[in-house]
């Protein structure tokens, strides 16, 4: 049998240290999406402001706002 890690007063094998942090990452990320609330309920949105920029300027705050709402 392979070295284990002793946590808490237990014998903890590597891969199941493995198995949990990428189901606790996984978890993490998804939880949140599943249990949030409708965002029609939550958020209320303001009037967006339509500004053209100068030529050959890159707005940036537009682009933000883009991909925050993806």
């Amino acid at each position: 049998m392979g070295a284990a890690y002793n946590i808490f007063g237990k014998s903890v094998q590597p891969h199941w240290l493995a198995i949990g942090t990428i189901a606790s990452v996984v978890g993490g990320i998804v939880g949140p999406k599943l249990f949030a609330a409708p965002a029609d309920a939550t958020a209320t949105t303001a009037a967006p402001v339509e500004t053209k920029p100068a030529d050959g300027e890159f707005d940036v705050e537009k682009s933000i706002k883009y991909v925050t709402n993806l």
